[in-house]
């Protein structure tokens, strides 16, 4: 069964980053909604998250980061 992708809102932050680790040793593929894309974001894509780089305020910044989630 393939594990769905899950949408992970200012993944830089602490408590967020942390569930995206936590989430991608399970095996379930990420994308890592960031504001840009600084260290910080690159990690999180070295981890193995897809980085979606936008602004939570944008309404289609937020919409477009759902796609396929």
């Amino acid at each position: 069964m393939t594990k769905p992708k899950i949408l992970i809102t200012a993944a830089t932050g602490r408590t967020s980053a942390a569930a995206v680790h936590q989430l991608l040793e399970r095996g379930f593929p990420v994308r890592a909604f960031v504001r840009r894309k600084d260290a910080r974001a690159t990690a999180l894509e070295v981890a193995g998250a897809e980085l979606f780089v936008g602004d939570m305020y944008d309404y289609r910044d937020l919409r477009q980061s759902m796609v396929g989630v």
